[in-house]
């Protein structure tokens, strides 16, 4: 069939009026199996940590213990972790009377009701009090002073007052800190806007797509050395969100091991760059502050001058909780820097976030292929914008004005990770 090959759009697929065989490469994921009992595979990471003693060990009797899960916008199976930790803390002698769980949103809006009842499941609900932390609320922030890179440590006070921190959450590769979880479930899982804002800022200078040493890790794991992080769970999934390996242990150690894991599963080789790569974002389709991670991994196989069409859904717009970025798309490095460094009153995650956006759009042209931003909003933050029934009809023009351009694909690029192998 002429012109079969399709992209994912959040939950429905788009034509591309391409064929298969017109690709460069076309990226996601390994095909990668899951195990075939995910308790057990679970059990067995807590039974095995990595550089520490096991959680029943960490704690005992009269402990308070906060455990710290990710949010709605990862697929960390929480519903299916957080029961068994919750059991293996009463074998180390904590009721879940001294139990909380704390849901590190960042600076992302807080969960609702339902998405909690979803992610986390009826028994853990019903079981400890569930939170949602708030980087704003400065009544519930504590100063823990700085790091060795000047950031402010402002940390949520249920976390820091608790005896032991258990950390929970999911590896995929990610810019600006190289690889997600580890030391991440803190901050800016639960630290104050400020912080994350210096933090994120560091990683505003160059491409971090899955580097183990980045800035933004150094300071991630001074931060949870400052305010302590006793233990974590972290997973690595397939391509279907299914699991694949779990670790537990230290938040470094237990971290490297999980990445060793998932460079397997999110690594995708390829020979040549192209001058038009679709990125298809599903299924981290939120809003565009988490599908820009599909942006990053784009520009690893696309040639300087190239083309990078961004395909999702973009649910929640621009981001509930940054819509000052629209604002401050336009703004060039320089008066963004300023505005950093004079504490003027923006926000500051809007800024960095701006920052990423820039380090693109300079080396590339951005299309976005979205209902969640406008034209109008696409255009004031400089890029591009093609409506989804449109993306079939805008690839054959460019085609036809220039025969020779190739094209190349990545699915599920907000966690792919492309390698570049000439």
């Amino acid at each position: 069939m002429t012109g079969s090959m399709h992209v994912s759009y959040g939950e429905t697929l788009l034509p591309t009026g391409l064929d298969e065989g017109q690709l460069l490469f076309d990226l996601q994921p390994a095909d990668t199996p899951s195990v075939p009992d995910v308790g057990q595979e679970l059990r067995r990471a807590l039974c095995e940590p990595v550089g520490s003693r096991s959680l029943r060990e960490l704690v005992g009797s009269g402990k308070r213990v906060v455990i710290i899960g990710d949010d709605v916008t990862r697929l960390t199976p929480t519903d299916q972790i957080i029961p068994l930790l919750l059991d293996e803390l009463n074998a180390g002698g904590v009721p879940d009377g001294d139990i909380t769980l704390v849901i590190a949103t960042g600076t992302h809006r807080p969960m609702t009701p339902q998405e909690i009842a979803t992610k986390y499941g009826p028994q853990v609900i019903e079981r400890v009090p569930v939170v949602n932390h708030d980087c704003l609320d400065e009544e519930n922030l504590v100063s823990c002073g700085t790091t060795r890179r000047g950031t402010d440590i402002w940390v949520n006070r249920i976390v820091l007052e608790a005896d032991v921190r258990v950390g929970v959450g999911n590896i995929v590769p990610h810019h600006p800190t190289g690889w997600s979880a580890g030391a991440k479930i803190l901050l800016p899982g639960v630290a104050g806007q400020r912080t994350t804002a210096q933090m994120h800022l560091l990683g505003a200078t160059e491409q971090q797509l899955g580097k183990l040493d980045t800035p933004c890790r150094g300071e991630m794991e001074d931060f949870a050395r400052a305010t302590g992080l006793d233990f974590i769970v972290n997973t690595v999934l397939n391509r279907e969100g299914r699991l694949v390996r779990a670790v537990a242990g230290h938040f470094i150690g237990a971290h490297r091991e999980g990445v060793g894991w998932a460079e397997k599963v999110y690594g995708a080789p390829f020979e040549q760059k192209a001058d038009i790569t679709l990125s298809s974002t599903y299924p981290v389709d939120f809003d565009l502050f988490q599908a820009d991670k599909g942006l990053f991994s784009a520009a690893v196989c696309t040639k300087v001058g190239g083309e990078i069409v961004l395909v999702s859904p973009c649910y929640e717009g621009v981001s509930p909780t940054h819509p000052e970025a629209v604002e401050l798309g336009c703004l060039a490095d320089e008066e963004l820097w300023e505005l950093a460094r004079s504490e003027c009153g923006q926000d500051p995650l809007s800024i960095a976030e701006v920052l990423y956006f820039n380090s693109l759009k300079q080396p590339f042209r951005v299309t976005l292929t979205t209902e969640g931003l406008s034209r109008e909003t696409a255009v004031k933050m400089g890029f591009n914008h093609v409506g989804p029934s449109q993306l079939s009809g805008y690839l054959a023009r460019r085609l036809a004005a220039e025969p020779n351009l190739t094209v190349g694909v990545v699915r599920n690029s907000a966690e792919t990770l492309p390698l570049y192998r000439p």
